[in-house]
């Protein structure tokens, strides 16, 4: 099926049409809401004219009073109907875009900053909420509205109809041209918002080397001056809003006047009943206050348009898998000894700096099984080899081969990335732990088993620090591992690593912050690992 073009056709298709029946439903509910309300005034100006000519209002009155109970239980039922798949909207629209950022590489995440997909994630996906739910709903109410309204206004009297239109539809042209302005500056604000988020992330995270050189001026200069930015373009909205906005109400006011005015004489010369004016006045009344909303629910329309182009950048943006959707065959994880690497020629460069490559013609061979260092100085490219084994760099194709033990040979960069990194376990330089406890730290699970976490601990030299630690296992380690010196975050990631029981464990420098006796246990662990 091909893609709509616009993006709320797209939200259409791939996300509200599975609550098709629900919107039918209530739909249903807010055309029956609308009916009931048009023809209330209906029955005022007959009970009205019943009261001048002197008879029963009895029946009228009866028949607004059940019409009334009527639009509480129709209205109520169609926003239950039509807000509830927003939510499940929302709901999907986050799954969608969180597995999404699970599958980018990170090529992707060195091109975008934390802020934006944040913003993208939340602000963005709460105003698309907005749309589908509260926004659909004014569209089909006004709709209804208008339609309705209108006919019943025409039936009553079609110059008068006509002459209350006439500053409505000016009062819409002045909210039409202030909505598209005001959609330009709420693009704006987002990606300030985006770029505002990114330094308190930023600023959070490193919030103890701010401190320790006591940068916390300068970082709330910055801040300062990103708030002060997003802060004006919302007051350009604001004002733009609240020019806008009133004009809908002043239109409205105009309206009456103009039916009072010419209304009043046309029941003077008898062309109206007073029954009839009290109706169009009363229609008027009904069909006000949908109008007043038009120009908010018109904003709702365009930020949540704006931020569908954003989310639906972030899901278009393709996921850097050269070996597309039919991988090289490889066999599956498996205990044992691991498998080899045969590299050939091997040159890699950065997707930001093309031209700087920072592995030049590197040929050699690792077999099957190999416990292999490799030495260098700082800057020769150590840690961009590991990370091209790891495939968080995809070398070029013909460069680097998985050798099996039975000698098969597979190209790294046509196996599926999935398959291989089950087969894998890397522990950076730099770890990296969440704010969560030792035990989830290492397992990256929420019930890991017991005997097999206390033995990657103790693979790790880990043991001694969790018995001081309070909690032990479940000590919380904050963010990022703040509450944990660097070379226990370092153990921590070996422990992760060992955990895994992979084939192939690559280890990037993960020694340089433990003390030499520490040091020498973990290497004869990692030579000679206990049964």
């Amino acid at each position: 099926m091909p893609r709509p073009r616009g993006p709320i056709l797209r939200l259409a298709r791939d996300y509200a049409w599975p609550h098709r029946w629900t919107y039918l439903a209530g739909a249903a509910a807010l055309a029956l809401t609308n009916w009931l309300t048009v023809a209330i005034p209906v029955r005022i100006g007959a009970a009205v004219d019943a009261i001048r000519d002197g008879l029963s209002p009895a029946a009228p009155i009866a028949a607004i009073a059940l019409m009334g109970a009527g639009v509480i239980v129709a209205r109520t039922l169609s926003r239950v109907l039509i807000f509830n798949p927003g939510r499940d909207v929302e709901f999907q629209l986050r799954q969608d875009i969180f597995a999404r950022l699970m599958a980018q590489q990170p090529p992707f995440y060195a091109r975008r900053s934390t802020g934006d997909i944040v913003s993208r994630a939340s602000n963005d996906v709460t105003y698309v909420r907005a749309l589908i739910g509260f926004a659909f709903l004014q569209v089909m109410n006004v709709s209804l509205a208008l339609g309705l309204t209108g006919w019943r206004m025409v039936s009553l009297s079609w110059t008068l109809t006509l002459g209350a239109a006439v500053p409505v539809l000016l009062g819409l042209l002045v909210v039409r041209r202030s909505i598209a302005r005001i959609l330009d500056l709420h693009r704006t604000a987002q990606e300030q918002l985006g770029v505002l988020s990114d330094h308190v992330l930023g600023s959070l995270q490193g919030i103890a080397t701010i401190q320790g050189f006591a940068a916390e001026p300068a970082f709330r200069e910055r801040f300062a001056a990103r708030n002060l930015a997003l802060f004006r373009t919302r007051m350009r909205m604001s004002l733009l809003g609240s020019f806008a906005f009133p004009a809908l109400v002043l239109a409205g006011g105009a309206a009456m006047f103009v039916l009072l005015r010419f209304g009043g004489a046309m029941v003077a010369r008898g062309e109206l009943s007073v029954g009839d004016l009290a109706a169009f006045a009363a229609l008027l009344g009904v069909l006000l206050p949908p109008l007043r909303s038009l120009g908010w629910m018109l904003g709702v329309v365009q930020r949540g348009r704006a931020s569908l182009q954003r989310i639906f950048e972030l899901l278009d943006e393709p996921v850097d898998r050269p070996e597309g959707d039919a991988p090289e065959p490889m066999p599956a994880a498996g205990r044992g000894p691991g498998p080899g690497f045969a590299i050939r020629d091997l040159t890699v460069a950065y997707p930001d700096e093309p031209d700087r490559p920072v592995l030049r013609g590197v040929t050699v061979d690792i077999p099957p099984g190999a416990v292999v260092g490799i030495f260098g100085r700082t800057g020769s490219g150590k840690s961009t080899l590991v990370r091209v084994l790891a495939r968080l760099l995809n070398p070029p194709p013909g460069t680097v081969f998985v050798v099996e033990a039975d000698g098969a040979r597979h190209d790294l960069v046509r196996v599926d990335l999935d398959r291989w990194r089950e087969r894998l376990a890397v522990a950076p330089q730099r770890p990296f732990l969440f704010g969560e406890t030792i035990a989830r730290n290492i397992a990256l699970a929420d019930a890991p088993p017991p005997e097999r976490l206390a033995r990657a601990v103790r693979d790790a030299a880990l043991e001694p620090d969790i018995a001081a630690l309070p909690d032990g296992l479940e000590t919380v380690v904050g963010e990022r591992g703040i509450m944990l010196s660097g070379g226990q975050r370092q153990r921590v990631a070996l422990a992760r690593a060992l955990f895994r029981d992979a084939e192939v464990i690559v280890l990037d420098d993960v020694l340089s912050a433990v003390d030499h006796d520490t040091e020498a246990r973990l290497v004869r662990t990692l030579r000679h690992p206990p049964d």
